[in-house]
């Protein structure tokens, strides 16, 4: 299997597991019955900073993850798998990843480096098909 092909996995893995943060961050303010619940506002409960930035992080991820997965599909379909996809996907995980763990923490400078680093990778793959 190509190794874009395998990059794509584990973003796909991450994708599907990014909910987490934010569902603990919600156990812990408004605790088991809410997450059970219909989810009803709870007054005078609020969410953790972090909570509320992994939040952001994930929105931001569902907003970025489709491109990348359009890119990796459509480059293997053509046949454009070369050194440059294999580098430019695994940055783009590595971005992707230091993105959310530096958003939930509130550095702003790393989730901006990453952020740059993913997107880049990302407009890089994605004009590789032309």
């Amino acid at each position: 299997m190509p190794f874009e092909y395998k990059m794509l996995a584990v973003m796909t893995l991450i994708f599907l597991f990014s909910w987490v943060p934010i569902s603990l961050a919600k156990y812990k303010a408004y605790g088991r019955k809410w997450l059970a619940s219909n989810r009803e506002p709870l007054v005078g409960r609020e969410l953790a900073s972090w909570g509320r930035r992994a939040e952001r992080a994930h929105l931001n991820l569902k907003d970025n993850f489709p491109p990348f997965f359009v890119a990796i599909i459509l480059l293997g379909v053509t046949g454009k798998f070369d050194q440059l996809t294999i580098l430019a996907s695994a940055l783009y995980v590595i971005g992707r990843l230091g993105h959310y763990a530096a958003y939930v923490k509130g550095n702003v400078t790393i989730r901006f480096i990453s952020y740059v680093l993913s997107l880049s990778c990302n407009i890089l793959l994605l004009l590789k098909i032309f």
